[in-house]
């Protein structure tokens, strides 16, 4: 069997169903393939930009608890996909990337895009591997297949990462023989587990019994675990209150009384007065970087524990005084195991409320011109509004930026609904092509949601196309106010108001957004009022299987609730929780 052949096949009997990729010389032999061997259960995916591509294939890997997979050819290409392969390594999300080379006969000699690290040429392998968990090159056809497992075990087994194959042009030819009769036919027999230390979890146990107020604070993390679902039955069944990190919004029902919101720069000052207020709070998934641990600055490790693939970062900062290595899922089937045979529920949490940051004009942006009517539509204003018609079931993609922390933090995440956001790296308009990878695959009637900020659309806003081709019914709300204003806002702050580099020239999303496609394979709106956002909303209701842009018009910012930028003493508003429902379970224990 040829190389490319191989690789494809092996894509396509795991079900991965997806390669989202730019195609190019040095990568053609593999789309070649995927069209003559994918039998309608592998399919290439043309991105726009091989950014957009990894992107992609980062929150199919998030979205759906599998391995992403995206490719590109050599040069330009490679490039490209090195912001998206950042982004996964930094948030461990499991992906392989196939990057086409130049043949190797011609390493050093003068290819078109050598990448050999000859003279000055760039070195693909370094530049890959400080991305990625492992990167390989594959020049010969001896030992291809135990490369091969040993990529996708690497990808998917402890730390999840991105792995990535140098393919040269030559190399798809080599013939590499059958595959091996011992070759997993499930993607779940790459995972190589890890031993779950027994006396660390009952210890553990004994700290979360003992508890006068415990809480767990769960991270992204669960969602990559083998089990995310025993996170949450252990928490309802001790009825231990939950809070998460602004990655994991969706891990824990938000409508359960025992949520009690977000941690983090944009999160509920509530949430964060009873984390520092517990006796026990337990880290689940998370490594509490500073995007969490801030908002929490009287952070106590000797009231803390963690649960975590790789406490390595924990270990370090020594932010917990009891640290249990593991998959959450495998710890926390433990930790039912032992509650069953011991029972205990925590104390109830009684006076709690849900509180937000209230809403406020934010100080006049110097040099920009031009004023709103009283009706203008703010931003926390649209973002409740949005909130009425989200899915259910369905996907959340937040982009970077002051829209997407008041998205999170004004809104909620309907039942059984998804929220993602790139924290890793952090760039503008991962969550445009990102959106893609969620959201196919999906079972039929799912919706996803996109809050995106203008600056972001103008970075990514063409993969909006590749949803378009597809016919994704993906909504992209673009919260238009002609610059990067999360940038203002510190300018305005830590600068004097000198503002600079951060506004320009207006730009009509919407307008934009209507050369992408006809009226008939996508839906383009626009709103600058309470009243217009009203009948937009409802007009998409009508069109909702189609892929949709809604670009709201904001002229008048608003402070964003964002923790460093806010003094101690600004203002909260309460918000209604749900009533404490009448639960009862089977006991019933969970083998690890």
């Amino acid at each position: 069997m040829r190389l490319a052949d191989a690789l494809v096949t092996v894509l396509r009997d795991l079900d991965t169903r997806y390669v989202f990729g730019v195609s190019g010389a040095n990568i053609e032999h593999v789309h070649d393939a995927i069209e003559r061997l994918g039998h309608g259960r592998l399919t290439s995916v043309l991105a726009k930009r091989e950014d957009g591509a990894a992107f992609m294939a980062d929150a199919r890997a998030r979205v759906h608890r599998t391995l992403g997979v995206c490719c590109s050819t050599s040069g330009g290409g490679m490039m490209n996909l090195v912001a998206g392969l950042a982004e996964s390594h930094a948030e461990s999300v499991p992906v392989l990337a196939l990057v086409g080379q130049p043949p190797t006969a011609l390493d050093g000699h003068g290819s078109f895009q050598d990448s050999s690290g000859t003279g000055r040429t760039v070195d693909a392998l370094p530049m890959l591997r400080s991305v990625t968990k492992k990167t390989v090159r594959l020049t010969e056809s001896d030992g291809f297949w135990d490369r091969l497992r040993d990529a996708i075990t690497t990808s998917l087994s402890g730390r999840k990462g991105p792995v990535a194959l140098l393919l040269p042009r030559d190399s798809y030819e080599l013939d590499v023989g059958e595959r091996p009769f011992d070759w997993p036919t499930d993607i779940s027999a790459f995972i190589d587990p890890e031993p779950v230390d027994v006396e660390a979890v009952s210890a553990l146990f004994e700290r979360l019994r003992n508890a006068s107020a415990p809480v767990l604070l769960l991270g992204h993390g669960v969602r990559r675990s083998c089990d995310p679902e025993a996170v949450r039955v252990f928490a309802e069944r001790a009825r231990i209150p939950v809070v998460t990190t602004m990655g994991a919004r969706g891990e824990f029902p938000n409508d359960s009384p025992l949520y009690l919101g977000v941690v983090g720069e944009g999160g509920h000052p509530s949430a964060a007065a009873y984390v520092e207020k517990s006796d026990f709070v337990l880290a689940v998934g998370t490594g509490l970087a500073l995007m969490t641990r801030r908002a929490l600055p009287g952070w106590d490790a000797s009231k803390a524990g963690a649960v975590n693939i790789d406490p390595g970062e924990l270990e370090r900062s020594s932010l917990a005084d009891i640290l249990v290595r593991g998959d959450a899922g495998r710890v926390f089937q433990l930790l039912e195991r032992l509650r069953s045979a011991d029972p205990f529920t925590a104390p109830p949490v009684t006076g709690y409320e849900l509180t937000r940051f209230l809403p406020r004009p934010a100080p006049p942006v110097p040099g920009r011109t031009g004023t709103a009517g009283g009706d203008a539509l703010v931003q926390s204003e649209a973002v409740q509004m949005v909130q009425e018609y989200l899915p259910h079931a369905g996907h959340l993609l937040y982009d970077a930026g002051n829209c997407s922390v008041a998205s999170m933090h004004y809104g909620s995440v309907p039942p059984g609904s998804t929220s993602t956001i790139a924290l890793g790296m952090g760039g503008m308009g991962y969550s445009i092509a990102a959106a893609i990878g969620a959201q196919l695959g999906s079972r039929p009637g799912t919706r996803t949601v996109v809050f995106c900020g203008d600056g972001a659309f103008l970075m990514s806003g063409l993969e909006i196309h590749t949803a378009v081709e597809l016919g994704l019914p993906i909504l992209y709300v673009v919260f238009n106010n002609g610059m990067h204003g999360m940038c203002a806002t510190r300018q305005q702050k830590f600068f004097d108001s000198r503002i600079t580099t951060v506004d320009y020239t207006p730009v009509d999303a919407h307008m934009v957004a209507r050369g992408l496609g006809t009226g008939d394979r996508l839906w383009v709106a626009s709103a600058g009022t309470p009243g217009e956002l009203a009948r937009r909303l409802d007009e998409y209701q009508l069109n909702c299987h189609l892929p949709g842009v809604l670009e709201l018009r904001l002229p008048v910012e608003e402070v964003p609730p964002f923790a460093s930028f806010l003094p101690a003493d600004e203002p909260t508003v309460s918000v209604p929780r749900p009533r404490q429902p009448v639960v009862s379970y089977e006991m019933t224990g969970s083998a690890i």
